[in-house]
Parts: C-alpha cells; structure tokens; sequence
C-alpha cells in the first residue's frame, strides 16, 4: 500500500482542479480548522484515494482472500431483513473502499449497486463487467423504477445518495454540513413506494495496514410521508458516517453547488 499511497499523493500534486474542489469542500464542512490542518486532511483523503487504485486493482485481478484481515458487524440486520421478504437499502457516504466492499458482500447477498455510468463507453462497460462479476448488477442512479422493482423483489441495493442533484433530476434543497446544498428525494420516495429496511454501512481502512472493518449500523426508520425531512434526515446520517473517518471520504465532488442562483458556486 505504501505505493498506493504515494500514487494518491501524485494525484494530489497533478489533479489541480480536484484539489482545489477538495479544499474548498473541506473549508465548507470543516471552517474550525485551519488551513494548514486542512491542506493536512485532503493530502491523507488523497492519499486514501491511492489505496483505494491500489484495492481496486488487487479486487479486479486477485483474490481479495490476500488482501488483509477483515472484520464485519452488524450483518445480522440485513440478513434479518432478507428473511422477513423485505428489500435492503445499504445507505453509505461515498468512502473510498467500494470495489472491496462488492466483491466481499456481493457473494453474500442478492445486491446491485447504483452508481453514476462514466461517461467514456469503454470505461463504462469494462467497469460493469468487473463489479458485474461480485454483484447481481449495476443500477443507473436516474433509475429509480429498477430501484423499486429490485427492493420488492427482496434484493440488497447499495446507495450513496450524497452527490449533488439539479432540481431537473429530483434534487430538492437540503443542507449538509451546515451548508446549502440539492439532495435526491429518490431515497425518501423509494422507501415509500417499497416499504425498504435503511441500514447505514461504514466501511473502515484502517490504519497502518491492519485490514478493514465493516460495520452495519440498525436500521433506521424515515417518516417517508415529508419527502423533504427525510431527505434531511439522510443528509444528517451520511454526514455523521464521514464525520467518523473524513479521510476516507471522497471529497472531490463538487457536493456543495449552490441550490439556487442567488447563492454564490464556492468552487470558482
């Protein structure tokens, strides 16, 4: 991993424009610390985006037995949940150990992930075909009837609602980490119209190369009926995920857009 993590330090140094969007969402959620704490804590999420090349490519081409301990709690709540007939919503903030998350849960459960399709074409289909290889399948975030249908029929869906919506596509104003942003109702809406069990997902790196830890949280209960409070509410529990572990969230999204032309972009 020591390579890895010198990789994530390149990209730090070559990727301007994802640092400057890392450094602003990092002043946002974060305005107590000080800049050169924060310049401290976007090298160490670079540095776990590193890991994450690293993890990706070990998961991709070998067998993820090798790769470190691994320790799990909590799956008790999704496995009570797949007895009892219901779908599963894995609600996780978008930390950097995913492709190690598919391929360990994915033989476990009946699970799609949902997820952004890149938009190079041969990207895309490579990148299917790996995580289709530890998952059932991969659903396009705009499509929220595959959601349901899959919820009814009893499978796991992973979901990381926590990347800014235009109000075009389902994005309603919401705040997180203190600041105004445009959330997907989608999470609210599917939970009505399916009846879904909410369990939140932390996925751990741990330090100095001690393995992982994945924990699985109890389920939580939305009032699915205010579509704009329990957006909020999962808002408030991503936010409390990457609260934990801020390095090992991906901060180079531009999560913060304005919700409207009245607020200034932070990122210009």
């Amino acid at each position: 991993m020591r390579i890895s993590r010198g990789l994530g330090l390149l990209t730090y140094a070559l990727l301007i424009s994802r640092r400057h969007t890392t450094l602003t969402n990092l002043r946002l959620a974060f305005p107590e610390l000080s800049e050169p704490a924060r310049k401290a804590l976007a090298k160490d999420a670079f540095r776990h985006v590193g890991m994450a090349m690293g993890e990706t490519a070990w998961t991709w081409y070998r067998s993820i037995d090798t790769i470190g301990p691994i320790e799990t709690s909590g799956t008790e709540y999704v496995d009570e949940a797949l007895l009892k007939g219901k779908g599963v919503i894995l609600l996780q903030a978008h930390f950097t150990v995913l492709e190690l998350c598919a391929a360990i849960f994915g033989a476990r459960w009946p699970m799609r992930a949902v997820y952004d399709p890149p938009k190079n074409p041969l990207f895309a289909a490579y990148l299917l075909y790996q995580r289709n290889r530890h998952m059932d399948g991969m659903i396009d975030n705009r499509a929220i009837r595959e959601m349901v249908r899959r919820l009814r029929a009893g499978e796991v869906v992973w979901y990381s609602p926590d990347q800014s919506v235009s109000v075009s596509h389902g994005g309603i104003p919401t705040r997180y980490f203190g600041q105004p942003v445009l959330t997907t109702s989608g999470s609210a809406r599917i939970v009505r119209m399916t009846g879904a069990t909410v369990i939140p997902f932390i996925p751990e790196r741990k330090s100095n190369g001690e393995g992982y830890a994945f924990r699985f949280l109890p389920p939580v209960e939305f009032d699915s009926d205010d579509l704009l409070a329990a957006t909020q509410q999962v808002n408030d529990l991503l936010e409390a995920q990457v609260r934990t572990q801020p390095e090992q969230y991906l901060w180079a999204h531009k999560r913060f857009k304005p919700p409207s032309r009245e607020h200034p972009s932070p990122y210009k």
